[in-house]
Formats: structure tokens, sequence, C-alpha cells
């Protein structure tokens, strides 16, 4: 029985030039290589064949040991003999195979949202060259469709580096591009109209007989040459062709688009992203894990949580500045990290949720513990401790379950689409006062708070926060439909 995606892949890693963009090359704390082995993985490709140059094996097994326990596939590494045709050593790995294929060189950075779409295109009969959807060449000036969604335009800043194809934008209206229909297009990095190939390409072993290549450039040719080829078009799919003459610049803006997360408050992306953005390029360029960086986060928590215990004003301040970084800057940049190195994963996600949760628990603790003390053993204050904690812990338990029978990983995630559940009147005024009370800003008045110096206010602003939160996560539980629930009306949705 045939796979409903395509599960199979070559990978060609030839170029070992000094300069340029070889396939061991780092591009967000990732060599090419790896990054491409890491997305395919994530994106349920389980088998790939790895062709490298004479002599470059060993070299390519020992860098795909870093980041072996990150992929979930099979791979094998084959030399290309100097004497040895592309074409014939393709055929020769891929004997077995009977279904389709991707293939591609490792000289671009490959992003799991490419290969999530890529992998559906298996139903083709003739060999596919991937071209991204509603962005076109005209008279050598990019241009974009209606459609286009605006931060995947950082990916055509420099189109010179991009194979061509010869086609009119009118192409965009279907899925596929058949060019075995008519002569070859011209396809080539020289020209000024056409779509924008991103040299990927989706194939059976019967396409590679009775053709001769050297190249993946020119088994594309191949096919087009022999009324072969077809074309389907992907977009917001995260994908670069890079050359190592790329600018600094252009890197770093292509992945701070992929690690931005559009869903979070207006303060943290307003002021929170301005501080992590240099830290997550730091963290990256260290080879730190998200993980890592969450444990950064935890001993931070305790550390300046224990500065509450010191009945001194200075040890507020301290612990509010301190604090307020872990719990503002550091959580974004773990986050950042995830999304730039390809670590996103479900348990990163829920280990994620942990920290934020203890963000605000361990300095509720430790003001409990400062208060009973500092006010000759009041019980008022561990008796509201306890009470809150026991509400708390109990809304995000039945929270947390529900967030995997829904399939989240992220509180964020899903209040994005319980909002569109959901058609009250107190949707509107909650709307409204989104920006003030959602993401990081809570931390932040926190912060503020604690320049007052008095523990119990920021106690009880702690127990104020925590008893409306768990009545939202209940009301969340209750409210929010999953999509095996909903009814299904034929006036709502359109035929597939």
């Amino acid at each position: 029985m045939m796979s409903k995606y395509i599960t199979q892949a070559v990978l060609i890693a030839l170029n070992t030039e000094p300069v340029g963009a070889t396939y061991d090359s780092v591009y967000g704390g990732e060599t090419l290589l790896n990054r491409a082995l890491i997305a395919m993985s994530k994106a349920g490709i389980r088998t790939v064949k790895i062709i490298c140059a004479d002599g470059q094996r060993k070299k390519i097994e020992l860098m795909i040991t870093s980041v072996r326990k990150r992929i979930a596939l099979e791979y094998d590494v084959s030399e290309l003999r100097s004497d040895e045709m592309l074409s014939k050593k393709i055929s020769c790995v891929v004997g077995k195979w009977d279904g389709v294929f991707l293939i591609f060189e490792a000289d671009k950075i490959v992003h799991p949202t490419f290969f999530d779409q890529a992998a559906k295109f298996h139903s083709q009969k003739q060999p596919l060259l991937f071209a991204y959807k509603n962005v076109w060449l005209n008279a050598g000036q990019v241009a974009f469709a209606e459609p286009f969604t605006e931060k995947f335009k950082v990916i055509f800043h420099n189109t010179s580096a991009f194979t061509k194809i010869a086609l009119s934008k009118d192409v965009f209206q279907n899925a596929t591009c058949d060019l075995a229909a008519s002569r070859p297009v011209e396809i080539s990095a020289e020209l000024q109209h056409g779509v924008i190939s991103t040299d990927i390409a989706v194939c059976r072993r019967s396409d590679l007989q009775h053709i001769a290549f050297k190249s993946f450039a020119e088994m594309v040719q191949r096919w087009n040459e022999k009324y072969l080829l077809t074309t389907g078009f992907l977009e917001k799919a995260w994908w670069l062709k890079v050359t190592g003459k790329e600018s600094k610049e252009q890197i770093t803006e292509f992945f701070w688009r992929i690690a931005f997360k559009e869903i979070s408050g207006e303060f943290s992306k307003l002021v929170n992203s301005k501080l992590s953005k240099p830290m997550t390029f730091l963290f990256v360029r260290r080879g730190f894990s998200p993980n890592a960086i969450s444990m950064i986060q935890l001993i931070l928590f305790l550390v300046s949580s224990s500065f509450l215990l010191v009945n001194r004003y200075w040890a507020m301040i301290v612990f509010a500045i301190v604090w307020q970084f872990a719990a503002g800057v550091l959580d974004r940049c773990d986050g950042e990290t995830a999304r730039v190195r390809n670590y996103e994963s479900e348990a990163g996600g829920r280990f994620d949720m942990l920290i934020d949760d203890l963000r605000f628990g361990l300095p509720f603790t430790f003001l409990t513990i400062a208060l009973y003390r500092e006010s000759q053993q009041g019980l008022n204050y561990v008796f509201a401790a306890v009470v809150t904690c026991a509400w708390y812990c109990t809304a995000v338990v039945f929270h947390n379950r529900f967030l995997r029978r829904a399939g989240y990983v992220s509180h964020q995630a899903m209040g994005v689409d319980f909002l569109k559940t959901q058609k009250s009147a107190w949707l509107k005024f909650f709307q409204k006062i989104q920006p003030f009370i959602k993401g990081d800003i809570r931390t932040f008045y926190i912060f503020l708070l604690t320049f007052l110096g008095y523990k119990n206010v920021l106690f009880w602003m702690l127990v104020t926060y925590a008893w409306p939160l768990g009545a939202q996560y209940f009301f969340t539980i209750k409210k929010f439909q999953l999509p095996s629930e909903r009814v299904w009306a034929p006036h709502l949705e359109s035929p597939s």
C-alpha cells in the first residue's frame, strides 16, 4: 500500500569547495546538511540516501552524529567516485525504491514548513520541480501577488542565486503546471522573468532511466528537454538557496522572521523581543539548546526568588531585575532558538509551559515563606497560599490534559483558536483589553509593583492573578470545541 506522503529522499552533498554554500556551512547554528535532515525528519521523511564526494563519507557521518538524537530517520552515505556519473549513482542507491522520493542538493536552508507541503506531492506521474507560489520576476524585479504573506518576502531580497522558470504568473491558478504538454521552457539563473524555482524535485526511479547528468541542474534540464517535467507550487514555506555571498544582515533577518512569534503579546513583541534578538543569535552561535536556556531561566527564577527572603528593599529590586530578565527576555529566547534551530517538539513545548508556571510559582512560594517569617508566623499567608496553589495546580492539570487531547503544545496557539470559536458579546470587550493583559506584560506589572517595596502587596497581587487565570482555564475547557466535536454544516464549509 502506498504511503499517503513521501517518506524517502536523496540528498546530494557534493560541494566541498572552500568558498560558497557547502554542505558543512553553518547557518542558524546547524550545518546545511544537518538542517535538511532535521527538517525532513520533522516532516515525516524516514529514509535518506546521502551522496557525497569521494573521501567525504566519514566526515559526513561524524557531522550527523551531533544531531542523531534529533532525527527520526534512517540514512546511508555513499561516495561518488570522480569517474562516476551522478545519474548512475542515484539510480544505484535508489535501486530498491518503487515509490516517489525527494531529491535536492545540500546548498540551501530548508525548514520543516517546506517539506510538510512537499511530502504531499506524491501522485505525480512525471518528475516535479518545486517553485514558490505568488512570487515571480518581471524584467528582473521581484513581484508579489496580493495573497503573499509579508514576512516571507525576506526570502527574495536577492534573486541572483535563484533558478528561474520562464512561466507567467497565471500558472499559480493550478497546484501544478505540466511542462510536458508544450515545448521545453527556459530554466536558468540568468532569466529576468518567470517563476522562482526552489531546486528541489520529486521523482521516481524510472524518471532517471535513459538520462545522464552530472549535477542537479543538468538533471532538470534533461527532464525539460525530454518533455517530462512538471512544476508544483509551495507557499508560506521557509526556504532559501544560499551561495555564501549573502550579507550577514540578510541571513539574520531571514532567521529572525522564522524565530519571531506572531501570536505573543504586543508588549513582548515591542519590548522584550528587542532585548531577546541579540541574545537569541548569541545562543544559536554558541550551540545552546532551548532546554538549556529554559534551565538557565529556572536557575535565575530560584536565585532571584531567594532574594525575597532578605528583608531589605535593595533585595526586592535585585529580585525584580533578575526575575524580569528571565521571565521576559529569556522566555522569548528559548522559543526563538527552538524555531531557528528546528528544535521545536511536543516535549519541549510541555517543558516550556512548566517553566512558565514556575516563573510565578517560585516567587509566590518564597514570598509566602518570607511573609510568614516577617509577620511573626502569620498563618493567613500560608492558608491563602495553600488554597491558591491547590486551585491553580488543579486548573493547570486539567488544562494541560485538555491541551494534549486537542493536540496543542502551547497556551497561546490554543487561545487563538479558542477566540475564533467564540461569538458572544464579551468577546469584543475581551479583544479590546487583551493587549493590556496578554503575554509578558503581566510579568512587567509584577516588575513595576516590586519597586513599591511591599511584599504583602506583591503576594496578594499574585493571588489575584492566579484565581481568575485558573477560572479562565476551566472556562476554556468548557467552551472550546475540539474539531471532532464540531457539527458539520454545509453552509459553513466548502467542499474539498
